[in-house]
């Protein structure tokens, strides 16, 4: 039978703690996270993803965060792979006069090439998303992640990124990702070291931490 150009897929994953950008989303505390893909042949694609919440600070109404996206992807003749699309974030639950201080869009962009064939295969990467008024009304934003990955022995991956986010009415600030993960049957474990590489600008309770995560695609 002939391929079908549709493709369906789910994911769901359990975390000891939520960091968006190398911020924690749940105050430290464990999230449960699953959203669901749908991808054509022709490289467009839509989805789904939540997330649980606890910002603390008195919130008590926002519980959930819900992010709808679409684009479209591909890969160049040399190899190089590229992504297009836009990402609306909707935080449910707050209250009717703070409806829209959370809730933003965004639009982004990304490229990335793995060397194939070389010792411990090494994959680069870059991501620059863009939003014209960030979460909190706090005006235009920009974020950019510069990324190396590296596949290790006994199916073990090694991931680093660098990211910096600057917001026009907020904190502009550094931080870093160390990651390992691997494979195993259904599974893949994560467990990676977040570090705000500035305390004045991203401090120690919100942006250092160590996460362990467990998901699944299907």
């Amino acid at each position: 039978a002939e391929d079908s150009p549709h493709e369906f897929s789910a994911n769901v994953a359990l975390t000891t703690n939520y960091m968006y950008r190398g911020i924690t989303h749940t105050s430290s505390q464990p999230a449960i996270q699953g959203g669901s893909d749908y991808g054509h042949s022709t490289g467009f694609y839509a989805g789904v993803w939540a997330s649980s919440l606890e910002f603390g600070a008195g919130d008590d109404d926002t519980t959930i965060e819900i992010d709808y996206y679409g684009g479209i992807a591909g890969e160049l003749s040399n190899g190089i792979s590229w992504d297009l699309g836009g990402l609306y974030y909707q935080y449910p639950g707050t209250e009717a006069d703070a409806a829209g201080d959370f809730d933003f869009f965004e639009v982004y962009g990304s490229l990335g090439y793995t060397f194939s064939g070389v010792p411990l295969e090494p994959s680069i990467g870059t991501f620059l998303a863009y939003s014209p008024d960030f979460f909190g009304e706090t005006g235009d934003a920009f974020y950019v992640t510069g990324e190396l990955g590296l596949s290790l022995p006994m199916g073990f991956g090694l991931s680093f990124l660098y990211g910096n986010q600057s917001i026009d009415k907020g904190t502009d600030y550094d931080h870093i990702v160390v990651g390992l993960n691997k494979d195993l049957s259904i599974f893949n474990f994560d467990v990676s070291y977040y570090d705000g590489l500035d305390d004045a600008d991203c401090n120690e309770e919100l942006c250092d931490a160590v996460v362990f995560t467990v998901s699944s695609s299907f």
